[in-house]
């Protein structure tokens, strides 16, 4: 498929400019693609909540992360979700990391049903919106990574 950590790299040296008009092209492929699978669950929502959990994945959203990817989430999905919502509900779980691993269980079984370029690009948004602050961390590779399975 490709190799994850060299992607990652590529995603880091991105300029903003060049992360935002990515982001752009593969939320659209993504959203598309996504709708085309007509999952059970709602795709767009079950990847916007493991793109969160990708930050949350040490218990919290600190200020500064919710600053920094926010904004990016909005960009890719607008008002295809309810990103307050979704935020919410991940702070308010008593058990965050369960409900992070259920994100990543239906994201996992969502991408069972896609094909490659569609699974290629749905890591590639993850990464892209994770690296809004310029970097994807070692806990954001390591969450997002466990998509290449």
């Amino acid at each position: 498929m490709f190799e994850f950590q060299a992607l990652c790299n590529e995603v880091e040296a991105l300029t903003p400019a060049d992360r935002a008009a990515l982001i752009t092209e593969k939320s659209i492929s993504v959203v598309r693609g996504l709708k085309a699978l007509d999952p059970e669950v709602d795709a767009v929502r079950v990847l916007a909540s493991f793109i969160i959990g990708s930050v949350a994945a040490d218990g919290s959203i600190s200020e500064k992360d919710h600053l920094n990817i926010f904004p990016t989430l909005e960009q890719a999905f607008g008002d295809l979700c309810d990103l307050a919502g979704i935020e919410r509900s991940i702070k308010i779980s008593k058990d965050v990391r369960k409900e992070i691993e259920g994100f990543t269980k239906q994201l996992l079984e969502i991408l069972a049903e896609a094909d490659e370029t569609l699974g290629a690009d749905i890591i590639l948004l993850c990464l892209l919106v994770t690296s809004a602050d310029g970097k994807v961390s070692l806990r954001e590779r390591k969450y997002i990574k466990q998509l290449c399975k």
